[in-house]
């Protein structure tokens, strides 16, 4: 950002009047603070002396940084519970308090399935429009086999989310957790294409019930992200 000063005649022929505090000073001081870019609006970060800048080239509107970050929203949907949709934006609602932090998402329709006592049913079909409605969110599917075979599970159509894909040995009867059979933390390869971005595990199994973990991996506050909501879709094969 370039800034300039321009003036006419001398400060001898200035009166006292027109002497004003200095602008940049002026600036700064309405500038917005943050320590992370989840304190900035879309399309801004934070930068290193600490205050909302735009990440963009030109950068956006004189002002547009300087404002607090909000959820947009199209119905009330589109909002967590306490909060309401008003012209695009995601608010309180005046209920009682403490009030909701309407920058979080809502839960997607498989919650509550933060616990495999509380999992989700995989029903042969993939399970689409799974979301991590906050940092650190965790999903439980519970699917199984009567054969041996070759066990695929796949997290794919990614939406900004690092993630880890665990399958367990599960015990239906006893709802019992069983031993950790594999794991998967990076994608099947590493360029940025929709065939890449796929996270998959694979196991050789027997015939029973063996439950997927699901975790959201990013590094950011738990409760604070109100970026687009990350997600992904889930099958196994």
């Amino acid at each position: 950002m370039a800034l300039s000063v321009m003036a006419c005649g001398s400060m001898e022929e200035a009166p006292e009047s027109a002497i004003q505090s200095d602008p940049l000073e002026e600036q700064v001081s309405e500038l917005r603070a943050c320590s992370t870019s989840l304190d900035c609006r879309t399309g801004c970060t934070c930068s290193t002396s600490g205050v909302c800048v735009g990440l963009s080239s030109p950068p956006p509107p004189s002002g547009y940084c300087d404002v607090a970050p909000v959820r947009a929203c199209n119905t009330g949907a589109d909002c967590t519970s306490g909060c309401l949709c008003s012209n695009n934006v995601c608010i309180n609602d005046g209920g009682f308090s403490p009030p909701a932090n309407c920058l979080l998402a809502p839960p997607d329709s498989y919650e509550n399935d933060n616990s495999h006592t509380t999992a989700s049913s995989y029903l042969g079909y993939p399970q689409v429009g799974h979301t991590f409605h906050r940092a650190g969110d965790v999903d439980w599917v519970l699917g199984a086999t009567n054969i041996n075979q070759l066990l695929t599970v796949e997290a794919y159509n990614l939406r900004s989310a690092p993630l880890r894909l665990d399958v367990h040995a599960y015990n239906h009867a006893t709802r019992t957790l069983g031993a950790l059979l594999t794991s998967a933390t990076t994608t099947v390869c590493s360029d940025i294409t929709p065939a890449c971005m796929v996270y998959r595990a694979t196991v050789n199994v027997t015939p029973g019930v063996y439950a997927v973990k699901v975790t959201d991996l990013r590094s950011v506050p738990a409760g604070s992200d109100w970026r687009p909501t990350s997600g992904y879709d889930l099958k196994m094969y």
